[in-house]
C-alpha cells in the first residue's frame, strides 16, 4: 500500500473529518492494516486566511506554505499528495512542479465524478476566490456541464458562513443561512465545492448533495491502494 500525504489545516476540523474517512474506507474495504499518512498541517495565519478566501489577496504568503508542506511530505517519503481545499488549488500546478510525486487534483477528480454521474446541471457552493479564479468553470464547460453560482449578495454571505466554520464558530443560524442559498438554486443537484461545508450540511438538504471531500477521500483511497 502507498503512503497518502495531506496537506492540512485548510480547516482543521475537515482535515480530522477527512483523515478519518480515509481510514474507515480503508478498513470498510476489508484492509487487514491501517494506512500509512502523513499530514502537514499548514500554520495559517487567520487574517492571511481570511484574506485570501474572501479576497484572494495574500497569493504569495499562500502559495509558500503549500509548497513548504508539499516538500516536507515528499521528504517525509508520501507516494501521493492531496490537498482537502477546493480554494487552494489554484495552485495545484506550482504545487506540482515543486515535487517530484503525484498530487491529486480535487477539481479534476470532482469533474470526472459528476460526468461518471451523467450531471448535466448544478450548483456551486464555494468560496469567493474559488468562484472568482474560476476553478471549475472551465472543466465542467469542457464537459458539458452547466453550472450556477449564488446570486452576489449570497454568494459574499457564503463567504461569511464560511470563515465562521473554519473559525468553529457556526451553529444553526450559519445552517439556516446555507439552506437558504440551496434553496434558490434552479438545479436539482448541489456540489459542496468547500470541503468545509460539509460540516454544517451533513445531509440536512433535500437536494442531492455531492460533496467534493467526499469525491477526493474516493480518490485518495484508490490512490492507496493501486
Amino acid at each position: 500500500m502507498k503512503k497518502l500525504g495531506i496537506i492540512g489545516g485548510l480547516g482543521p476540523e475537515t482535515t480530522a473529518n477527512f483523515y478519518k474517512e480515509v481510514i474507515l474506507s480503508c478498513s470498510n474495504l476489508g484492509i487487514k492494516h491501517r494506512p500509512s499518512i502523513l499530514i502537514a498541517n499548514v500554520p495559517i495565519d487567520f487574517e492571511l486566511e481570511k484574506k485570501f478566501i474572501n479576497h484572494s489577496q495574500g497569493k504569495k504568503e499562500f502559495l509558500k506554505l503549500l509548497t513548504d508542506a508539499a516538500i516536507s511530505l515528499e521528504k517525509g517519503g508520501a507516494d501521493f499528495i492531496v490537498i482537502p481545499c477546493n480554494t487552494a488549488h489554484v495552485f495545484i500546478n506550482e504545487v506540482r512542479k515543486v515535487v517530484r510525486i503525484s498530487v491529486l487534483s480535487i477539481i479534476e477528480e470532482t469533474t470526472k465524478f459528476l460526468q461518471e454521474k451523467k450531471v448535466n446541471n448544478i450548483g456551486i457552493l464555494a468560496t469567493p476566490s474559488t468562484v472568482k479564479n474560476k476553478l471549475f468553470d472551465v472543466k465542467l464547460k469542457t464537459c458539458k456541464i452547466k453550472a450556477e453560482f449564488p446570486k452576489k449578495e449570497k454568494q459574499i454571505l457564503l463567504g461569511k458562513i464560511i470563515n465562521k466554520i473554519l473559525r468553529s464558530k457556526h451553529g444553526s443560524k450559519e445552517k439556516k443561512e446555507l439552506l437558504g442559498i440551496i434553496d434558490e438554486f434552479s438545479c436539482d443537484s448541489v456540489l459542496l465545492a468547500c470541503t468545509d461545508l460539509h460540516i454544517l450540511l451533513q445531509g440536512k438538504s433535500n437536494t442531492k448533495i455531492f460533496d467534493t471531500m467526499q469525491i477526493l477521500r474516493q480518490a485518495a483511497v484508490r490512490e492507496l491502494l493501486a
